[in-house]
Protein backbone atom coordinates (compact mmCIF):
# COMPACT_ATOMS: atom_id res chain seq x y z
CA UNK A 1 0.00 0.00 0.00
CA UNK A 2 1.58 3.62 -1.02
CA UNK A 3 0.43 6.48 0.66
CA UNK A 4 -1.61 9.54 -0.88
CA UNK A 5 1.43 11.69 0.17
CA UNK A 6 4.97 12.82 -0.93
CA UNK A 7 8.09 13.12 1.85
CA UNK A 8 11.92 13.48 1.42
CA UNK A 9 13.71 10.38 -0.33
CA UNK A 10 15.82 9.36 2.84
CA UNK A 11 19.25 10.64 2.31
CA UNK A 12 21.94 8.04 4.61
CA UNK A 13 24.76 6.97 2.52
CA UNK A 14 24.79 3.50 1.37
CA UNK A 15 21.71 2.34 2.60
CA UNK A 16 19.27 3.97 -0.44
CA UNK A 17 18.96 2.53 -3.94
CA UNK A 18 17.22 2.36 -6.82
CA UNK A 19 15.62 -0.41 -8.73
CA UNK A 20 13.28 0.80 -11.93
CA UNK A 21 10.60 -1.71 -13.03
CA UNK A 22 7.96 -1.10 -16.17
CA UNK A 23 8.97 2.80 -15.80
CA UNK A 24 8.62 3.11 -12.19
CA UNK A 25 11.45 3.85 -10.02
CA UNK A 26 11.30 1.82 -6.64
CA UNK A 27 13.63 3.04 -3.50
CA UNK A 28 15.22 0.17 -1.55
CA UNK A 29 16.72 0.57 1.99
CA UNK A 30 19.51 -2.02 2.81
CA UNK A 31 18.55 -3.24 6.19
CA UNK A 32 22.06 -4.59 6.56
CA UNK A 33 24.60 -6.99 4.69
CA UNK A 34 25.14 -10.39 5.13
CA UNK A 35 28.63 -12.06 4.49
CA UNK A 36 28.46 -15.59 2.36
CA UNK A 37 31.88 -17.24 2.67
CA UNK A 38 30.80 -19.64 -0.14
CA UNK A 39 30.24 -16.68 -2.44
CA UNK A 40 32.73 -14.60 -0.99
CA UNK A 41 30.90 -11.12 -0.77
CA UNK A 42 28.46 -9.23 0.87
CA UNK A 43 25.06 -9.92 0.41
CA UNK A 44 22.05 -7.16 1.29
CA UNK A 45 19.48 -7.51 2.96
CA UNK A 46 16.91 -4.95 1.86
CA UNK A 47 13.25 -3.83 1.82
CA UNK A 48 11.25 -1.48 -0.97
CA UNK A 49 10.15 1.45 1.35
CA UNK A 50 8.50 3.62 -2.23
CA UNK A 51 8.23 5.04 -5.23
CA UNK A 52 9.92 8.19 -6.83
CA UNK A 53 8.05 10.80 -7.66
CA UNK A 54 6.87 11.67 -11.24
CA UNK A 55 7.31 15.20 -10.60
CA UNK A 56 10.19 15.68 -8.21
CA UNK A 57 13.13 13.32 -8.65
CA UNK A 58 14.29 14.15 -4.19
CA UNK A 59 10.60 13.05 -3.19
CA UNK A 60 8.91 9.53 -3.13
CA UNK A 61 5.33 7.94 -2.30
CA UNK A 62 6.05 6.04 0.71
CA UNK A 63 4.71 2.62 1.90
CA UNK A 64 3.92 1.10 5.10
CA UNK A 65 7.62 -0.56 4.94
CA UNK A 66 8.42 3.15 5.31
CA UNK A 67 6.46 3.61 7.87
CA UNK A 68 8.21 1.16 9.68
CA UNK A 69 11.46 2.01 9.59
CA UNK A 70 11.08 5.85 9.09
CA UNK A 71 7.93 6.39 11.28
CA UNK A 72 9.88 9.76 13.17
CA UNK A 73 10.45 11.04 10.20
CA UNK A 74 7.72 14.47 9.86
CA UNK A 75 4.72 13.79 7.62
CA UNK A 76 1.25 16.04 6.34
CA UNK A 77 -0.96 15.66 9.86
CA UNK A 78 -3.69 15.04 7.40
CA UNK A 79 -3.86 13.18 4.51
CA UNK A 80 -6.34 15.41 2.50
CA UNK A 81 -8.16 13.38 -0.51
CA UNK A 82 -6.47 10.46 1.16
CA UNK A 83 -7.44 6.73 -0.50
CA UNK A 84 -8.76 3.77 1.44
CA UNK A 85 -8.91 -0.13 1.39
CA UNK A 86 -11.54 -0.89 -0.71
CA UNK A 87 -12.22 -4.09 2.51
CA UNK A 88 -12.82 -2.37 5.68
CA UNK A 89 -12.56 -4.49 8.19
CA UNK A 90 -16.15 -3.45 10.02
CA UNK A 91 -16.84 -6.00 12.55
CA UNK A 92 -15.09 -5.74 15.70
CA UNK A 93 -15.16 -1.47 15.34
CA UNK A 94 -18.76 -1.92 15.46
CA UNK A 95 -18.80 -3.96 18.76
CA UNK A 96 -16.79 -0.92 20.17
CA UNK A 97 -18.74 1.84 18.50
CA UNK A 98 -21.93 0.33 20.84
CA UNK A 99 -19.88 -0.04 23.67
CA UNK A 100 -19.03 3.51 23.66
CA UNK A 101 -22.58 4.71 22.72
CA UNK A 102 -23.77 3.09 25.65
CA UNK A 103 -21.76 4.11 28.36
CA UNK A 104 -21.87 7.91 26.31
CA UNK A 105 -18.22 8.31 26.21
CA UNK A 106 -18.16 10.20 23.24
CA UNK A 107 -20.36 12.81 24.57
CA UNK A 108 -18.66 12.87 27.74
CA UNK A 109 -14.77 13.31 25.84
CA UNK A 110 -16.11 16.01 23.68
CA UNK A 111 -16.43 18.01 27.04
CA UNK A 112 -12.74 18.16 27.58
CA UNK A 113 -11.33 16.95 23.95
CA UNK A 114 -13.84 19.10 21.96
CA UNK A 115 -15.52 17.10 18.60
CA UNK A 116 -12.42 17.28 16.29
CA UNK A 117 -10.35 15.69 19.14
CA UNK A 118 -12.21 13.09 20.43
CA UNK A 119 -12.66 11.72 17.06
CA UNK A 120 -9.06 10.85 16.81
CA UNK A 121 -8.93 9.62 20.60
CA UNK A 122 -11.90 7.47 20.31
CA UNK A 123 -9.69 5.91 16.82
CA UNK A 124 -6.78 5.78 18.81
CA UNK A 125 -8.97 3.81 21.59
CA UNK A 126 -9.91 1.25 18.97
CA UNK A 127 -6.91 1.10 17.03
CA UNK A 128 -5.11 -0.33 20.42
CA UNK A 129 -7.57 -2.48 21.21
CA UNK A 130 -8.14 -4.33 17.57
CA UNK A 131 -4.30 -4.22 16.36
CA UNK A 132 -3.44 -4.98 20.50
CA UNK A 133 -0.55 -2.54 19.38
CA UNK A 134 0.30 1.15 20.65
CA UNK A 135 2.88 2.31 18.04
CA UNK A 136 2.33 5.71 16.41
CA UNK A 137 3.71 4.82 13.48
CA UNK A 138 1.43 1.95 12.41
CA UNK A 139 -1.49 3.84 12.83
CA UNK A 140 -1.63 4.89 9.43
CA UNK A 141 -2.07 2.00 8.14
CA UNK A 142 -4.73 0.95 10.65
CA UNK A 143 -6.69 3.76 9.35
CA UNK A 144 -6.36 2.63 5.71
CA UNK A 145 -8.25 -0.30 6.38
CA UNK A 146 -10.74 0.22 9.50
CA UNK A 147 -13.76 3.10 9.94
CA UNK A 148 -12.85 5.64 11.78
CA UNK A 149 -14.56 8.30 14.29
CA UNK A 150 -13.20 11.35 12.87
CA UNK A 151 -15.20 13.66 10.71
CA UNK A 152 -15.25 11.92 7.25
CA UNK A 153 -12.90 9.30 8.68
CA UNK A 154 -10.01 11.56 7.75
CA UNK A 155 -6.44 9.42 8.20
CA UNK A 156 -3.69 11.20 10.47
CA UNK A 157 -0.50 10.73 10.66
CA UNK A 158 1.68 9.00 13.22
CA UNK A 159 3.18 12.46 13.98
CA UNK A 160 0.50 14.04 14.34
CA UNK A 161 -0.90 11.40 16.74
CA UNK A 162 2.43 12.03 18.78
CA UNK A 163 1.40 15.13 19.53
CA UNK A 164 -1.97 14.98 20.32
CA UNK A 165 -0.75 12.53 23.13
CA UNK A 166 2.01 15.08 24.02
CA UNK A 167 -0.61 17.86 24.67
CA UNK A 168 -3.22 16.20 26.36
CA UNK A 169 -3.27 18.39 29.99
CA UNK A 170 -3.92 16.85 33.17
CA UNK A 171 -7.45 19.02 33.48
CA UNK A 172 -8.61 17.54 30.57
CA UNK A 173 -7.78 13.89 32.19
CA UNK A 174 -8.75 14.82 35.92
CA UNK A 175 -11.64 16.50 34.74
CA UNK A 176 -12.81 13.45 32.41
CA UNK A 177 -12.23 11.00 35.32
CA UNK A 178 -14.38 13.16 37.87
CA UNK A 179 -17.11 12.87 35.31
CA UNK A 180 -17.16 9.19 34.42
CA UNK A 181 -16.85 8.60 38.11
CA UNK A 182 -19.75 10.65 39.30
CA UNK A 183 -21.96 8.08 37.16
CA UNK A 184 -20.27 4.80 38.62
CA UNK A 185 -21.32 3.04 41.27
CA UNK A 186 -19.04 3.31 43.75
CA UNK A 187 -19.19 0.04 45.46
CA UNK A 188 -18.15 -1.71 41.99
CA UNK A 189 -14.79 0.90 41.08
CA UNK A 190 -12.45 -0.97 39.48
CA UNK A 191 -8.54 0.34 39.95
CA UNK A 192 -6.16 -1.15 37.01
CA UNK A 193 -2.61 -0.41 36.79
CA UNK A 194 -1.23 -0.53 32.96
CA UNK A 195 2.55 -0.24 31.48
CA UNK A 196 3.92 -0.86 28.38
CA UNK A 197 7.62 -1.06 27.27
CA UNK A 198 9.81 -2.52 24.80
CA UNK A 199 13.06 -5.08 25.07
CA UNK A 200 16.25 -5.99 23.73
CA UNK A 201 16.14 -9.69 22.26
CA UNK A 202 19.12 -12.09 22.76
CA UNK A 203 17.12 -15.23 22.53
CA UNK A 204 18.57 -15.44 18.76
CA UNK A 205 16.28 -15.84 15.57
CA UNK A 206 12.70 -15.26 16.56
CA UNK A 207 10.01 -14.61 13.70
CA UNK A 208 8.03 -12.23 16.10
CA UNK A 209 11.10 -9.29 16.40
CA UNK A 210 11.74 -7.13 14.18
CA UNK A 211 14.80 -4.07 14.26
CA UNK A 212 12.86 -0.83 15.56
CA UNK A 213 13.35 2.33 18.31
CA UNK A 214 14.27 0.80 21.35
CA UNK A 215 14.91 3.52 24.23
CA UNK A 216 17.95 1.19 25.09
CA UNK A 217 19.70 0.92 21.40
CA UNK A 218 22.04 -2.20 21.56
CA UNK A 219 21.84 -2.91 18.23
CA UNK A 220 19.46 -5.67 18.62
CA UNK A 221 15.78 -6.49 17.56
CA UNK A 222 12.83 -5.64 20.14
CA UNK A 223 9.62 -6.53 21.08
CA UNK A 224 6.43 -4.99 22.92
CA UNK A 225 5.61 -5.89 26.20
CA UNK A 226 2.75 -4.98 28.18
CA UNK A 227 0.76 -5.67 31.55
CA UNK A 228 -2.74 -4.30 32.73
CA UNK A 229 -3.78 -4.89 36.15
CA UNK A 230 -6.72 -5.26 37.78
CA UNK A 231 -5.71 -4.52 41.75
CA UNK A 232 -9.46 -6.02 42.97
CA UNK A 233 -10.00 -9.04 41.39
CA UNK A 234 -6.05 -9.95 40.36
CA UNK A 235 -7.00 -10.46 37.25
CA UNK A 236 -3.10 -10.26 35.08
CA UNK A 237 -3.43 -9.64 31.08
CA UNK A 238 -0.12 -9.64 29.25
CA UNK A 239 0.56 -9.44 25.53
CA UNK A 240 3.54 -8.73 23.47
CA UNK A 241 3.13 -7.30 19.80
CA UNK A 242 5.91 -6.10 17.58
CA UNK A 243 7.64 -2.98 17.85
Amino acid sequence: MYLNFEVDIPKIPGKINYVKKEGTVYIRYVLERVYHPEKKYNVPEQRIIGKRSENNPDRMLPNETFVKYFGDQEMPEQKAGQTRSSCLRIGTFLVIQKILNGYKLPEILEKYLGKKETGLFLDLVAYSLISENNAAQYYPSYAYSHPLFTKQMHIYSDSKVSDFLEELTDDQRIGFVNEWNENRDHREKIYISYDSTNKNCQAGDLRFVEFGHPKDDRGLPVFNYSIAYDTYSKCLKTWRNVK
